[in-house]
């Protein structure tokens, strides 16, 4: 009965967004394109908001706001892509409350790039265990596996270009956690019992990355691959000493035409040290395995890897149009190091595509886990 539910959600997305494209507003949106294009085209910055509600497990109906803005840090500047800022405020039947934006910039001709990303969440959450078998053993229930968690986290980067292709940047990574109102067996478990109900951490570190991609937001072509590290320690503030160890590796590939892409993905999260519960690695979430709960699957290290297509529909005359569609299979896996994972669980789902600005896309995805699954909305890409 939930899928469908969840179907159900995703269908009504989808044909009201399709409504809003093609409907009576049409000649509204068309004068909206004329004057999109031409600020483009002179470097001028663009605003697009948007509402839409949304599904997942964990969190109820969400009724999320949002808006894509881009711009040019100079317009002068045409070798460096348009700065992105998308922004998502949304609140849940849950009573969950939570407030993202992803900052990307572009600077001197792409010989420095700033990212900023601000997550603030105020949210009922669960905690299954660590490890796949403390979880597998675990039914989720308001008794037995909720606490509420309140986390404002900013991750904050540094980028220079050493050469063509080939980036080193500073990474800086605060965040203030509370967590409270433990179910019994949550209060009393051994592993969580190690840290404080509240902390402050701070982690500074370093980044290595390869990208050739043609567009960071939306790539069609290219390749990317970054390591880091970040360094959580008592000297800088952190509450906690422990270190985070990230690889992500991706790959783009247009097939006949433009528009139609093969994404693939896989990443890599390694812990060490004394990591709280809300630190711990997990592969959930609307940028990586869309259908899992949150915070259901944790442990030191997890890994997963995603292979997505990418589908822009043409109008009738062969130009693309703003709709498209996305289809992802994928598998992710926890363990105490990486040497043990050994054990995957399949994930996979149908999303769709609306352009707001060129190359800069809304998401609707309906993403399935092996228990669970959700209805998640973005502004650009999971990956």
């Amino acid at each position: 009965m939930e899928r469908k539910i969840f179907l159900l959600l995703f269908a009504l997305l989808f044909s009201l967004i399709e409504g809003f494209a093609q409907g009576k507003l049409k000649g509204l949106m068309a004068k909206n394109d004329s004057l999109k294009k031409q600020a483009f085209n002179e470097g001028r910055p663009w605003l697009s908001p948007i509402v839409a509600p949304a599904y997942t497990a964990d969190a109820g109906l969400l009724i999320s706001g949002g808006m894509l803005y881009s711009f040019r840090v100079n317009k002068n500047d045409t070798v460096s892509q348009r700065s992105t800022l998308p922004a998502t405020i949304f609140y849940s039947s849950k009573g969950n409350f939570g407030i993202s934006t992803f900052l990307k910039t572009f600077w001197l001709e792409d010989k420095f790039r700033f990212n900023m990303n601000l997550s603030i969440r105020d949210k009922d959450n669960n905690y299954y265990g660590k490890g796949f078998e403390q979880i597998n053993a675990t039914q989720k229930s308001d008794t037995t596996t909720l606490y509420h968690e309140t986390n404002s986290n900013v991750e904050i980067d540094f980028i220079y270009k050493l050469k063509p292709s080939f980036y080193v940047g500073l990474r800086l990574s605060p965040a203030y956690v509370t967590t409270k109102n433990f179910a019994l067996p949550v209060e009393n478990d051994p592993y969580r019992t190690q840290f404080a109900d509240r902390y402050f951490l701070n982690g500074m570190g370093g980044q290595f990355a390869y990208d050739t991609r043609d567009m960071v937001v939306n790539a069609w072509e290219g390749m990317y691959l970054n390591l880091s590290a970040l360094f959580y320690d008592n000297c800088i503030g952190s509450k906690y000493d422990f270190q985070v160890y990230e690889f992500d590796a991706r790959y783009y590939n247009t097939i006949i035409r433009p528009g139609n892409v093969l994404a693939f993905r896989f990443y890599s999260r390694t812990t060490y040290g004394d990591v709280p519960i809300t630190e711990l690695s997990d592969f959930s979430g609307g940028k990586n395995l869309r259908g899992y709960l949150l915070g259901q699957y944790r442990d030191n290290t997890t890994a997963f890897l995603l292979g997505e297509w990418r589908y822009t529909f043409r109008k009738k005359t062969g130009a693309l149009s703003k709709n498209g569609m996305v289809m992802w299979l994928g598998t992710g896996s926890i363990a105490s190091d990486v040497v043990t994972l050994t054990k995957w669980v399949p994930n996979g789902g149908i999303g769709y595509r609306l352009e707001l600005q060129p190359r800069m896309n809304v998401c609707i995805d309906f993403g399935l886990g092996r228990d669970s699954q959700g209805v998640y909305f973005n502004f650009t890409e999971a990956f």
